[in-house]
């Protein structure tokens, strides 16, 4: 039986290209006329779309009707990634928990030896020391590999298991601070450096790198772990790193920039109203939104964290760093539904439309696609850079997660393939 010909329609999206009366822009931008051309006999045409640019400023892409984010520098790569079960990675991380354990029980017993209190007191300030040159240890290491990666010298996956391997260590070290804070009762009052070194953990520690840790050390469905191992965007630079994915209908984003980590500077951001009107400042729509804000000061690590508790799309946690006044990690959950659509595009075979409609910064996006004639659902693969990122649901529906650096997507159905490209935005 012969099979029918896939139709193929290039569309090009455009950044400053005049064009297109398919596509309609939000507060970013208006369209233009459209062109078509047929290029050959197998009705291969060219739709070009105006799509409109995201203005920088400072570190942080500058949205309406959303909170700004965070962006990196230089020249670096992007690519989707999914983690899976390492063995060897989850027997290590076992491994590192007993040792972790062990020196806590010796550590206790020790200390129980030392009768003389300045002596017990150096011992407690020792054993918090060491901690800390652990915890300095997770950014080194997680730096390293994400630059090697930014380079195109070691993989995704491997960049996965570093950030499962850190988080792992991460809650080890947590608990090991816990123990030595209770140890040291009596003794000397380390309150203020455990808050301070558990800010800094908190940051191997949020909703991704727990999903990525999770899935790669096999954690199972009695240990709440997710239902299926998430496709995550990573974009990794010199200098930094973002993670994004979908979880349900939650857009995640976690961005660090190492370049901005400065502890052993003098602190320039110096109380707890500064940084706070700081943040204010890089993400007014966030704090013009907000029922509340949360702002506290480590003064240990030269960190100031400020939140802006349940904003009118999430909550948005920021990591200013004292010693450089900039901040050094961000992390933003939005509800996918309430971010507005700020543009959309279509493009069409003779049977089949595919709907793209993107968000500010273009992530999240969704798309839609249906017959063309009768606007019924279609069954459809949905690709980016030739990774399936999702399939249409009954409604004809789906989102997904898309780079900002320009991409190839693809919608696929029975005997249509759709492709565009997109171009940068920044």
């Amino acid at each position: 039986m012969r099979h029918p010909v896939p139709i193929i329609l290039a569309a090009l999206l455009a950044l400053s290209l005049p064009v297109s009366a398919v596509g309609t822009a939000g507060t970013a931008g208006s369209t233009g006329s459209a062109t078509v051309a047929n290029e050959s006999d197998d009705e291969e045409q060219t739709f070009q779309f105006q799509n409109p640019s995201v203005s920088v400023e400072g570190d942080h892409a500058q949205l309406e009707g959303t909170p700004n984010r965070l962006v990196l520098r230089g020249d670096g790569k992007t690519a989707y990634a999914t983690p899976t079960l390492d063995f060897a990675l989850a027997v290590s991380s076992h491994d590192e928990s007993i040792h972790t354990d062990c020196r806590t029980y010796a550590f206790e017993n020790s200390l129980g030896e030392i009768e003389d209190d300045e002596n017990r007191t150096e011992a407690v300030v020792s054993e918090l020391e060491r901690i800390e040159e652990r915890v300095e240890k997770l950014r080194e290491r997680e730096q390293a590999i994400v630059a090697a990666n930014a380079a195109g010298d070691v993989s995704e996956d491997e960049v996965l298991r570093t950030l499962a391997r850190n988080s792992y260590e991460a809650q080890v070290l947590q608990q090991a601070l816990n123990d030595l804070d209770d140890q040291s009762a009596g003794i000397i009052d380390i309150s203020d450096s455990v808050d301070a070194l558990t800010a800094e953990l908190e940051v191997y520690r949020g909703p991704i790198r727990t999903d990525i840790e999770r899935s790669i050390r096999g954690v199972d469905e009695s240990d709440d772990a997710p239902e299926s191992n998430p496709t995550i965007l990573l974009e990794s630079a010199p200098d930094g790193l973002t993670l994004s994915m979908l979880d349900g209908d939650t857009y995640v984003r976690e961005t660090t920039r190492y370049d901005n980590r400065a502890r052993d500077r003098s602190d320039q951001i110096r109380t707890m109203d500064n940084a706070r009107t700081t943040a204010q400042e890089l993400y007014p729509w966030a704090f013009e939104t907000t029922s509340g804000t949360y702002t506290i000061k480590h003064e240990a690590t030269n960190l100031y964290q400020v939140q802006a508790l349940s904003h009118d799309q999430g909550q948005l946690t920021v990591y200013l760093d004292g010693g450089s006044n900039a901040v050094y990690h961000e992390r933003q959950t939005l509800d996918r539904d309430s971010i507005p659509i700020e543009t959309t595009d279509s493009m069409s075979s003779d049977n089949v439309t595919a709907t793209l409609e993107r968000t500010p910064d273009t992530a999240p996006a969704r798309i839609t696609v249906t017959e063309s004639e009768s606007e019924t659902p279609v069954d459809a693969t949905v690709s980016v850079d030739g990774t399936v990122v999702g399939e249409t649901g009954e409604d004809g529906k789906v989102w997904f997660v898309p780079p900002t650096d320009g991409f190839e997507l693809t919608v696929r159905a029975e005997s249509t393939s759709l492709n565009a490209v997109e171009f940068p935005r920044r």
